[in-house]
């Protein structure tokens, strides 16, 4: 996707905490919009540090930079007006343990991604040998019979 179209998902789960706390909901009760908001601030600013773009899109290579670049200021003052609403209710504190556990957080889910891929490949390499090994006993198996045919069949 691009950065616009992030930055509008951004600005839609933005404009719901924002409005979330007006009415004074929790912010444990926002965690989703939340999540989203922080999900994608966290693409916007992959794809500022390196905006590829595509040779489709019909853009020139200075429009997909200055389109990543202005999603993420944006996307960065979302934060800090969000960063400092936070502070000031649960003081800074509260704010580096949400982010600490955010990180953590991320880091247990790409360790997992990563187990879950290696145990799918073993078993896809296990599948393999498997298949290899019946058809190495089913050519035994044909050959052998083979030649039992050609010692008494005749």
């Amino acid at each position: 996707m691009d950065p616009l179209t992030i930055l509008a998902v951004a600005k839609a789960s933005y404009e719901a905490v924002k409005a979330g706390i007006a009415v004074g909901k929790e912010m444990h009760g926002m965690a989703k919009d939340l999540g989203s908001l922080f999900d994608s601030v966290a693409h916007i600013t992959r794809i500022a540090a390196d905006p590829k773009g595509s040779f489709t899109s019909g853009k020139s290579a200075q429009q997909i930079a200055m389109e990543a670049y202005a999603a993420k200021a944006e996307a960065d003052q979302m934060m800090e007006e969000l960063k400092n609403h936070f502070i000031g209710e649960f003081g800074i504190a509260a704010w580096d343990q949400v982010l600490a556990a955010t990180t953590q957080i991320k880091k247990d889910q790409r360790a997992a991604a990563l187990q879950a891929q290696r145990e799918q490949e073993e078993m896809m390499q296990g599948f393999v040998t498997a298949m290899l090994f019946l058809a190495g006993a089913v050519a035994f198996l044909m050959m052998f019979i083979s030649m039992l045919y050609f010692v008494f069949g005749r």
